[in-house]
């Protein structure tokens, strides 16, 4: 596995957890506030996490707006 597939699949995985929170608040087992602070716990810990295998893809340019010269 490389350093990229194993980092991808931390994040995978965090998000799996974060997504499963979900329901908790439908049933009203958490309250929204707690489950924002659980959300975040779980996205630092993957980040640091898979930061630990080499730098992190740049985030921020995957959200940039394209030109027509870019595609």
């Amino acid at each position: 596995m490389t350093d990229t597939t194993t980092q991808l699949a931390i994040l995978s995985d965090a998000l799996v957890k974060i997504i499963e929170l979900g329901p908790l608040a439908a049933e009203g087992k958490a309250s929204p506030a707690d489950l924002l602070t659980r959300s975040g716990d779980i996205a630092a810990q993957a980040l640091t996490a898979a930061a630990t295998y080499g730098q992190l893809p740049p985030f921020a340019e995957a959200l940039a707006p394209q030109s027509a010269d870019d595609r």
